[in-house]
């Protein structure tokens, strides 16, 4: 799943279902990868995120 954001440092979390791993990737090119993340957390991570920001969650509401 890939979630764009729309905050002052990060630009987009991608999350791999199968291996749990989130990837951060920053709006000044660095990427960092966190192993072990439950889907919960990910969900309550982009929860946080305006819906009409999310296109994942705007998809989903609809």
């Amino acid at each position: 799943m890939q979630f764009l954001v729309h905050s002052k440092t990060i630009a987009e979390l991608e999350y791999d279902s199968e291996t749990c791993v989130m990837r951060v990737l920053y709006k000044d090119g660095r990427v960092s990868s966190v192993p072990d993340v439950a889907p919960t957390l990910v969900m309550k991570i982009v929860a946080r995120v305006p819906v009409e920001k999310s296109p994942y969650l705007m998809q989903t509401a609809i």
